[in-house]
């Protein structure tokens, strides 16, 4: 399974992980290399949305607070509300 997240970024299923990658260019053409790997779906998906957050140009608060709802509802919209990733409630 390959979600593309953006031109930059997409999630590889792979036999024993999940692969966060990013594209190169080799001998002129485009080939996505993997740099990161996660044992489940939602850690990969987390870090690249984390990423994306932290490397924001946003010099502001106000653009701060924009970037992030953006980003957010950019990544809602990629994964559909009957297969939203919610974390198991803790026993008490």
């Amino acid at each position: 399974m390959i979600v593309q997240i953006s031109d930059e970024r997409r999630i590889k299923g792979g036999a024993l992980a999940w692969e966060l990658q990013k594209p190169r260019i080799r001998k002129g053409k485009t080939a996505w290399e993997s740099f990161k790997w996660f044992n489940s779906f939602g850690s990969a998906l987390e870090s690249a949305v984390h990423e994306e957050i932290r490397l924001h140009p946003a010099q502001t608060l106000s653009e701060a607070i924009e970037a992030v709802s953006g980003i957010v509802r950019r990544y809602n919209e990629l994964i559909p509300a009957e297969f939203e990733l919610r974390r198991k409630p803790v026993d008490q």
